[in-house]
């Protein structure tokens, strides 16, 4: 609108006699039944309820763009200003009022008066950011500004010029003064919004004979408060507009308070249920509308269940922002289409499938049925660590069964041989099922090959408890041989007998004696290369005849004493070195018999000379004829 400078004397000599109130103006609360005083042309005259320019802002950026947005729809042109919403127009124009204290619903509805709600048409032009019509004047376009919020703190500075009289200088604006035409106002002239009218402002300029005001066009002002601001204030507070963005393709206030009654005490404010929504309701999953319901989206559309899991917020904002333009169907759709294989952005499908899984284990169908996004959570997170199968096309026993290098890298981990398949071993061309066996069971343990003593098949069919404890995990019955099986004498091959070794080679009972795990090693690590035997003997060879240096060959033999005596054979049958130790310590100072060539009783009763010298000492006369009788020819029998 051009500010028009004519003449209304008649007019202002009217205002001047019946207008000289100074009362706050809340536009709620104007009198239904005014008092008239008198009309100039068309234009109303009250005596009350003056809107005054300064104070606290009566309305907000919900009620402003609800406004706006029955009246026009937002100029394409600002779309790359510092406006680039209609929600960011208005937070500016609440902005730079509350900085100078001016009313922002004074303001905006000045400059919608002014633009005809940013739709121009007149001497000022859009591009010049000038909102109020700042120094146009018949034909002169006025002053142009940089920027939205510089032609919105043009316009508000000037407002203040003609409300505020103690604004008497620049520096008593709080933001730095970007209005032209500050310095022409008489400060304080006009503190009403009704008096910015020259014809109607009582205050009359002695210079010009005329009121001070901002327009010479009559009821100016008047207009502004009853055109503008009455019906601003008609219209609702709540909004759609939370921080910048829109949310009205997902967002009805109306609507969510029908449907959340519990949110019944954020109804009478706007903001507050936006901001609920946002923060809250998108995150519990609560209907904001009814053209969007989250579930109905989630069931329509396996692309975002595989992407956004139960992460309802996401759901929300997808349709926002691009399902909406898409095309895609916010409500409508009760049953799941399609199933999720994508879990924190990894693709399940060559082990997974919802199908398979829920119809194998019926715990899971009865806990998650219908929710292909918390069956797939539970397939990963505890699924497969539990070895289940989620799919036809893999079982996770056959898997392992079928290679020992993953079996060799991966041990017991269960969960290792699903992510090997989804990354690797398909695309290898591994199979995923049909291996009901141990396939190249291990026989490598801490570095060492036990293959020449031990094989898996052959060591968990000969052992049943083994096997019932260790089946199937080749690591830990391999770890069971070597620590326990071999010092136990377990047989672990068809080729390696730890009796057999032992009575076939009597250099190995004189070197490891009773330690049994020394003769498997030693077939590992030398018997084996040098030819020797693992199995095929029954009974010692060779057995052990001298004891801590002395051989008694001479009055001993392992067979003949063991078969001679009963109690030394169930004691000790099968161990040479504890059979002669017995001989040596025991069996001489008893008498025994410890071979054919030699009768203690019959050498002791043929020599005189050693009863005078051994007495009744029968292990002397044993180590005389060791030392000495045999090699002087004396008979022992």
């Amino acid at each position: 609108m051009k500010k028009q400078r004519k003449w209304m004397q008649a007019a202002a000599g009217v205002v001047m006699s019946v207008l000289m109130l100074v009362s706050a103006f809340p536009v709620q609360a104007q009198s239904s039944t005014p008092d008239i005083l008198g009309d100039i042309g068309s234009v109303k005259l009250y005596s009350d309820n003056l809107s005054p320019i300064m104070g606290t802002t009566t309305t907000d950026i919900g009620q402003m763009i609800n406004y706006y947005e029955a009246k026009a729809t937002y100029p394409a042109f600002y779309a790359s200003s510092d406006a680039p919403t209609i929600y960011d127009f208005c937070r500016i124009y609440v902005e730079e009022c509350e900085a100078e204290g001016v009313r922002a619903e004074v303001a905006f509805c000045q400059a919608m008066k002014e633009t005809g709600f940013l739709r121009y048409g007149g001497d000022v032009q859009i591009s010049q950011y000038n909102f109020a019509g700042l120094g146009a004047t018949g034909g002169v376009p006025g002053n142009s500004f940089s920027s939205v919020r510089e032609g919105v703190r043009a316009q508000v500075q000037h407002l203040r010029a003609y409300a505020d009289k103690d604004a008497k200088e620049e520096e008593d604006l709080n933001n730095p003064c970007v209005d032209p035409r500050f310095i022409y106002v008489t400060k304080g002239c006009a503190p009403y919004v009704e008096w910015l009218g020259q014809n109607e402002n009582p205050n009359i300029n002695p210079t010009t004979g005329r009121g001070y005001g901002w327009a010479t066009s009559p009821g100016y002002g008047y207009s502004i408060v009853n055109d503008y601001m009455v019906k601003l204030s008609t219209y609702s507070t709540y909004t759609t507009w939370y921080n910048g963005v829109n949310y009205a393709a997902i967002y009805n206030p109306t609507y969510y308070l029908k449907v959340n009654p519990d949110l019944a005490s954020l109804g009478g404010d706007g903001d507050q249920l936006i901001a609920h929504f946002v923060n809250h309701g998108m995150n519990e999953g609560r209907s904001g509308s009814s053209e969007f319901d989250v579930r109905s989206y989630m069931n329509q559309y396996v692309d975002l269940r595989n992407g956004f899991g139960n992460n309802l917020r996401s759901y929300y904002l997808h349709y926002l922002n691009y399902g909406k333009a898409e095309g895609r169907k916010g409500t409508g759709c009760n049953t799941l289409q399609g199933y999720v294989t994508v879990y924190n952005g990894v693709d399940y499908s060559a082990v997974y499938n919802y199908n398979y899984y829920i119809s194998m284990y019926g715990d899971i169908a009865r806990a998650y049925a219908g929710d292909d996004i918390k069956t797939l959570a539970h397939f990963v997170n505890n699924g497969m660590s539990e070895g289940r199968q989620g799919s036809a096309e893999f079982n996770v026993n056959s898997y392992r069964n079928q290679y020992g290098d993953l079996r060799r890298g991966f041990g017991n981990n269960l969960k290792a041989y699903y992510l090997h398949y989804m990354n690797s071993g398909k695309a290898e061309g591994r199979k995923g099922t049909g291996c009901n066996s141990l396939q190249g069971a291990l026989t490598v343990y801490n570095g060492v090959d036990y293959s020449a003593v031990y094989n898996y098949d052959y060591y968990t069919k000969a052992y049943g408890d083994i096997a019932n404890a260790y089946g199937g995990d080749e690591v830990a019955v391999l770890a069971h041989f070597v620590n326990h099986g071999m010092s136990e004498g377990r047989q672990g091959s068809a080729e390696f007998n730890v009796n057999s070794y032992r009575n076939q080679y009597g250099d190995l009972r004189r070197g490891f004696g009773n330690n049994l795990k020394a003769y498997y090693l030693h077939y590992i690590n030398s018997g084996k290369s040098e030819g020797r035997k693992g199995t095929g003997c029954n009974s010692l060879q060779g057995a052990l005849t001298v004891y801590n240096g002395v051989d008694y060959s001479a009055v001993y033999a392992y067979d003949y004493y063991t078969k001679a005596y009963g109690d030394i054979a169930s004691a000790y049958g099968g161990d040479d070195v504890a059979v002669l130790a017995h001989f040596v310590n025991h069996g001489m100072s008893e008498g025994r018999q410890g071979n054919e060539g030699f009768n203690v009783y019959a050498y002791k009763n043929r020599y005189a000379d050693l009863q005078n010298a051994f007495g009744d000492n029968l292990k002397e006369y044993y180590m005389h004829y060791v030392n000495h009788g045999k090699a002087e020819g004396r008979e022992a029998k």
